[in-house]
C-alpha cells in the first residue's frame, strides 16, 4: 500500500475512532439551544444494585407478622382487646406467628407444625425459582427468621415493583371463561381429576408488529377444548360487554382477555402492552409457568402492595460508580501512553486497538437489552480482564516481532514471522476462554450466567482485535512510515538490508 493511501486511511481511522468514542464515553452535556441532554452509550448501562442501588420486600405468610407490623395492629386494638391480640401470636425472632389453628402455622402446643415447616420450604424454592429465571445478575431472596422472604433486585429494572408483586402470586393456575362482569373456570377444567397440564403444554414472549404477546401453546386436548369454545368468544376486545378467556394464578389474573381473533389453532396469544413493555409479558410468562410446573402451588401470602416495596442506595452511593469510572479512566490512560512509550508508534496501534476495545464492549453493554443485563461489579472485573489481555497479546506481538528483527530479519519480514509464531496460542487461548464462558452461561447460576455472556463479549471483541484488528491498524501506519527502524524503536547497526 502507497504511503499517501495509508496516510488517507490513518485519517479516516482516527476520526472514526475519536467519533465513536465520543459517542461511547463522552461526558453527559446539555445541547445548546434545545433542552435535550447528550448522554453517552455508558450512561445507558443498567447498573446492578452493587452500583446502582435497588428496591426490596418482605414476603410474609398469611398469618406471620414483622414486629413494626404487629406493634401498629396491637396500637388499633381497644385496651380491652390487646392482651388477647398478643396471646394469640408466639414471638419468633423479629417475626409474629399466629398461634391459630386455622393458620394453619402453629399445632395445638403452639410450636410451628412441620406441615408449615415443609409448605414454607417449597415455597422458598419456588420464588427463588422465578427470580432465577427472570435472569438478573445481581438479586436476593433471604429467608428472615426461619418464615419470612426478603427478595431483592437492581433499580435499573424499571418494572421492579411489578416483578416483586407478579412473583409472589400463588394459586392454582387456570383459565375462565366471560365478561367483564364475571368470569368463571371453563367446565372441563372442573371436573374431577382435571389438570391444566392436560391443556396446555407452557408459555413463552413473542413479539408482532411492535406488540408484544403471551404465547400459550395447547396440547392436542387443550386445542379441542378452546375450539369447541372458541364460537361463544367474541370478535374483538371492542365489543361491549364481550365474551372472552382469562388466564388466572389464584385470584390474580395475567394479561388481558383473549378473544376470537387471538386464538389461531394450537396457539393462544394473550395481548399485552407495547413491545416497550416486553419486560412484564416475560414477566408473567415466568409466573404462568411456575404455576403450570408446580401444580398450583397454594401459599397464602399477605397481600404486597406498591407501599410495601422500598428502595435503597448503592453501597457506596454514587461515589462509589464516580471512583469506579476514575479507576478505569487511570488504567485506561496507563494502557495507551506506557505502551507508546516503550513501543514507540506500535504503541499507538495498541492505543487505537484499546479504544476499539472500549467502544465496541461499550456499545454491547449499553445496547443489548433484549434480557436483563445490568453491569456490576462482575461485569467491571471481566471488562478489564479482556482489556488487559488484549494488551497483554499486543506486547507479545511486539516482542515476536523485536526477536525476529533481532535475528538479522527486515521489518516486513519480522512483523510477518511474529505474527504467525503468535497466532495460533492467541487462537488457542481465546477458544478456551470463550467455551468457558459459554459453558458457565449454560450451567451456572442467573447471576453468573450474565456475567458469563459479558465474559463471552469481552473474548469475542479481544480475539477480533488481537487476531484481526491489530494486524489491519499496524499494517496502515507501518506504510505510512518512512523510518520503519524507529516506527517500532528498533536499532541495527547493519540496515543494509533496509
Amino acid at each position: 500500500m502507497g504511503k499517501k493511501k495509508s496516510t488517507a486511511l490513518m485519517v479516516l481511522l482516527t476520526v472514526v475512532i475519536a467519533v465513536l468514542c465520543a459517542i461511547t464515553i463522552f461526558p453527559s452535556f446539555a445541547i445548546p439551544g434545545t433542552v435535550e441532554i447528550w448522554n453517552p452509550a455508558i450512561m445507558q448501562f443498567d447498573f446492578g444494585s452493587d452500583l446502582g442501588g435497588g428496591q426490596y420486600a418482605y414476603y410474609y405468610p398469611e398469618g406471620v407478622m414483622s414486629e413494626s407490623a404487629f406493634e401498629s395492629e396491637k396500637e388499633l386494638k381497644k385496651e380491652e382487646d390487646k392482651q388477647e391480640f398478643v396471646d394469640s401470636y408466639k414471638k419468633h425472632g423479629s417475626l409474629y406467628l399466629s398461634k391459630d389453628e386455622d393458620d394453619g402455622i402453629c399445632n395445638d402446643k403452639g410450636e410451628v407444625s412441620e406441615d408449615f415447616k415443609k409448605e414454607f420450604n417449597r415455597f422458598v424454592e419456588v420464588i427463588s425459582a422465578r427470580y432465577a429465571e427472570k435472569g438478573y445478575s445481581d438479586y436476593q431472596v433471604v429467608v428472615v427468621d426461619d418464615y419470612a422472604l426478603r427478595v431483592e433486585i437492581p433499580a435499573s429494572d424499571l418494572n421492579g415493583s411489578g416483578v416483586i408483586q407478579t412473583f409472589a402470586y400463588t394459586g392454582e393456575l387456570t383459565i375462565k371463561s366471560g365478561t367483564s362482569e364475571a368470569y368463571e373456570v371453563l367446565e372441563e377444567l372442573t371436573k374431577k381429576d382435571a389438570k391444566i397440564t392436560d391443556y396446555i403444554e407452557g408459555f413463552s414472549t413473542t413479539t408482532q408488529y411492535d406488540v408484544a404477546y403471551l404465547e400459550v401453546e395447547l396440547t392436542a386436548k387443550g386445542e379441542k377444548l378452546i375450539k369447541d369454545i372458541k364460537s361463544t368468544l367474541s370478535g374483538t376486545d371492542s365489543a361491549e360487554g364481550g365474551t372472552g378467556l382469562i388466564f388466572t394464578v389464584g385470584d390474580n389474573q395475567i394479561g388481558y382477555p383473549v378473544f376470537k381473533e387471538y386464538i389461531d389453532g394450537d396457539t393462544i396469544m394473550i395481548p399485552e402492552a407495547q413491545d416497550s413493555d416486553l419486560a412484564t409479558v416475560e414477566t408473567y410468562a415466568i409466573i404462568l409457568n411456575s404455576a403450570l410446573e408446580n401444580g398450583g402451588f397454594e401459599f397464602k401470602l399477605s397481600p404486597i402492595g406498591a407501599s410495601d416495596i422500598r428502595s435503597f442506595e448503592a453501597v457506596h452511593g454514587d461515589i462509589g460508580t464516580l471512583l469506579l469510572y476514575i479507576a478505569f479512566a487511570v488504567i485506561l490512560l496507563a494502557l495507551i501512553i506506557l505502551p507508546i512509550v516503550r513501543q514507540g508508534r506500535y504503541g499507538v496501534v495498541n492505543a487505537y486497538v484499546v479504544l476499539s476495545y472500549l467502544i465496541i464492549t461499550g456499545l454491547c453493554f449499553a445496547f443489548i437489552s433484549d434480557a436483563v443485563f445490568e453491569f456490576t461489579l462482575g461485569s467491571a472485573l471481566v471488562f478489564l480482564a479482556g482489556l488487559l489481555l488484549v494488551c497483554a497479546l499486543n506486547n507479545s506481538f511486539y516482542q515476536a516481532i523485536k526477536k525476529e528483527f533481532y535475528l538479522g530479519k527486515t521489518v516486513e519480514s519480522s512483523v510477518k514471522t511474529g505474527y504467525k509464531k503468535c497466532l495460533f496460542p492467541t487462537v488457542d487461548l481465546y477458544a478456551i476462554l470463550a467455551l468457558g464462558a459459554i459453558a458457565t452461561a449454560i450451567i451456572g447460576a442467573a447471576g453468573l450466567q450474565t456475567v458469563a455472556l459479558q465474559a463471552l463479549i469481552c473474548f469475542v471483541t479481544g480475539a477480533f482485535c488481537n487476531l484481526l484488528w491489530t494486524f489491519a491498524v499496524n499494517f496502515v501506519f507501518l506504510s505510512a512510515s518512512k523510518n520503519k527502524y524507529k516506527y517500532f524503536r528498533f536499532v541495527r547497526e547493519d540496515d543494509d538490508d533496509e
